[in-house]
């Protein structure tokens, strides 16, 4: 069960990182609209990393290295989700702002 969880989640992960990046650096898109895309992308990212980190204790033997990497990839995916949502939030909430004060 958790083999098929982890390959939907790095799956999905990745296909929304780069889906979001791609869409972000088109040309002609309003810079607000780009960054709060960024933010979407950092935070599929951050899930991708997760993931790799989750993974990384579900062999059999845990060695000090494998935990290790797994310690530094779940901080680096956790802070890269938080800091992605925290993004994409806060200029989406401006983009908002804009297209009612436009409108």
């Amino acid at each position: 069960m958790w083999l098929a969880i982890y390959y939907t989640g790095v799956l999905a992960s990745l296909i929304a990182s780069v889906y979001f990046s791609i869409n972000a650096r088109r040309s002609g898109i309003h810079p607000l609209e780009s960054r709060f895309t960024l933010g979407k992308m950092n935070a599929a990212l951050g899930c991708l990393l997760l993931f790799f980190g989750i993974n990384q204790f579900t062999f059999e033997t845990i060695t000090t290295v494998r935990a290790v990497v797994g310690i530094v990839f779940i901080l680096v995916g956790g802070v890269n989700l938080v800091l992605g949502l925290r993004n994409y939030v806060s200029y989406r909430r401006e983009w908002l702002n804009l297209a009612k004060k436009n409108s």
